[in-house]
């Protein structure tokens, strides 16, 4: 039975990519910050026997080797990373603080590797692994007032390169999944309903993406069929990003 580790993993992306691997018969630990919201995140996936809980602060090193040393000790192996974990804060390179700074990128950037690093070493050991990054379509295109999320998930874009390379001859993938707009639980605290129509305007499917879409695309990346796609950044937006100017949704026949 395959098995993976899941930070981020109560909620959004994370959760969802939990239920579709669980869905896949895979066994999954799913780490996050709160006990609570983790054990009604594990209700809800439904298999108890199949899911592992850790309440984990991924900026933490020795909690995170404890907890992915651990996870792998319960499960028998680890087959898949899934860095889902992560913060924005609105703040531009006028006004962002040096501690909004420090926090977005610690947990966006710094917990992912190491997460990365805790997880490499065991796939290391197997001679076979997948570590898939959630990165952002905002690595490479910045939205206004987002500079420290948007440095760090470029940087999430650097270590997956790094790791593809350090650790193909060992057999162990790395590759991102790069998300456009997405329905989850922070994008709902951070757009405004204004935010929100004028995002919808200038995505050509003209919608927001659903974690379960996401989820899609990060499970193929852990899977065998993607046993020759490392280093390579999935970029999941609704065609937000091929679109060379904002897109005019009175043209998309959907909107008719």
């Amino acid at each position: 039975m395959k098995s993976a580790f899941i930070t981020g993993g109560a909620s959004g992306i994370g959760k969802a990519t939990a239920a579709k691997l669980l869905a896949a018969g895979w066994t999954v630990a799913i780490a996050d910050m709160g006990s609570e919201r983790l054990a009604e995140a594990a209700a809800d996936l439904g298999d108890r026997e199949r899911v592992l809980t850790y309440d984990l602060d991924v900026r933490d090193a020795d909690a995170v080797t404890a907890a992915i040393d651990g996870a792998v000790s319960k499960m028998g192996r680890l087959d898949a990373l899934v860095t889902s974990a992560g913060v924005s804060h609105q703040g531009s390179v006028l006004d962002n603080t040096l501690e909004a700074w420090r926090r977005v990128v610690d947990i966006n950037l710094t917990g992912s590797y190491l997460c990365a690093q805790a997880a490499a070493k065991h796939m290391v050991r197997q001679k076979s692994g997948s570590i898939v990054f959630v990165a952002s379509i905002s690595a490479m295109y910045a939205w206004s007032a987002r500079v420290a999320y948007s440095s760090s998930k470029a940087g999430v874009l650097g270590l997956m390169k790094s790791c593809s390379v350090d650790l193909a001859p060992f057999g162990v993938r790395a590759n991102a999944v790069s998300p456009g707009p997405i329905r989850t639980p922070q994008t709902a605290k951070l757009h405004s309903k204004m935010l929100q129509d004028a995002v919808e305007g200038a995505i050509p499917m003209a919608r927001y993406g659903q974690p379960e879409e996401i989820a899609d695309a990060i499970a193929y990346l852990c899977s065998e069929s993607a046993s020759y796609v490392t280093g390579h950044d999935l970029t999941v937006d609704g065609a937000l990003t091929a679109s060379a100017i904002l897109y005019d949704t009175t043209k998309n026949p959907q909107s008719e």
